[in-house]
């Protein structure tokens, strides 16, 4: 297999994996270099011409011990690898393959952000606004507008000056071998080097675990993505509160430009559907 360059990489878990399934990890190894060299002898013994020579010298070694560190990608390759190899990951399931919770997948396709995630930034912006101007109503939150000075300003931090905040990303693959629909889970603070959210969007390869199964006919709510770092009953009342509003503040984001489709991911997912949790984008 070809030598991968993820843009996010949660290697912990990999490595976890790797133990599971007996997977070979390449681990640092100390090497030890040692050399001799002859220590020359010196002096006579004697007198005159029965003087005989001093030592003829002796063999001195010399030991240097340094560490040789294995390659991050080579090792994350090789691991993945192993994996497949061992038939621990399920590698572009296709048709009617069935999914496990926790099962690990290989597949390929084309990444957006869902509109959850896009408005989760906004939400985010309202909670720290709600916070800052200590509002203690939650019928505030509907009076925020993003036409206010200081809304406007909040926004422009994250979408104009690319502010990192610390959310999970909710993305849709499509392009799929699966028939049914596929979505990412990517969590915060996992992204490689100069990486972003930025890297999130187009075609990819995923490695993941099957995180949740959404059946036919059923549905999965999108507040932990929508609302995150809201409290957990918090979170169950403002989905009722907000269900009905998204669409409007979708379309105040349509206005500003983000084309976010109407038909995307807001208040919850419709089945059937999987949601894997990413371990490794490249």
């Amino acid at each position: 297999m070809a030598l991968r360059h993820p843009s996010f990489l949660d290697l912990e878990t990999l490595l976890s994996q790797a133990e599971y399934h007996n997977v070979d990890v390449p681990v640092a190894q100390d090497i030890v270099e040692t050399t001799a060299r002859k220590r020359s002898g010196g002096g006579k013994a004697g007198i005159g011409p029965l003087a005989l020579n001093g030592s003829a010298g002796t063999d001195v070694q010399f030991q240097s011990t340094y560490s040789l560190a294995p390659r991050e990608k080579a090792t994350v390759s090789k691991v993945i690898d192993g994996l497949i190899h061992e038939k621990a990951v399920s590698v572009n399931p296709a048709g009617e393959s069935a999914l496990t919770k926790d099962a690990l997948v290989e597949i390929e396709g084309t990444a957006r952000i869902t509109a959850a995630s896009v408005m989760s930034k906004l939400f985010f912006v309202f909670r720290r606004l709600i916070l800052e101007r200590d509002i203690d109503d939650l019928s505030e939150l509907a009076n925020l507008d993003v036409n206010d000075a200081d809304v406007a300003q909040a926004i422009q931090r994250v979408y104009l000056h690319n502010e990192l905040l610390p959310l999970p990303m909710l993305l849709e693959i499509t392009d799929s071998p699966l028939p049914h629909k596929v979505y990412i889970n990517v969590r915060p603070g996992y992204f490689i080097d100069e990486a972003s959210a930025d890297c999130l969007e187009g075609d990819m390869r995923i490695l993941g675990s099957v995180y949740r199964l959404v059946p036919q006919d059923e549905y999965r709510v999108t507040d932990e993505w929508l609302l995150h770092g809201w409290e957990f009953m918090m979170r169950r009342i403002m989905m009722v509160q907000v269900q009905d509003d998204l669409r409007e503040v979708t379309q105040q984001l349509n206005r500003l430009g983000l084309d976010v489709p109407d038909d995307d991911v807001h208040a919850y997912i419709s089945g059937p559907a999987v949601v894997l949790d990413a371990v490794a984008l490249y």
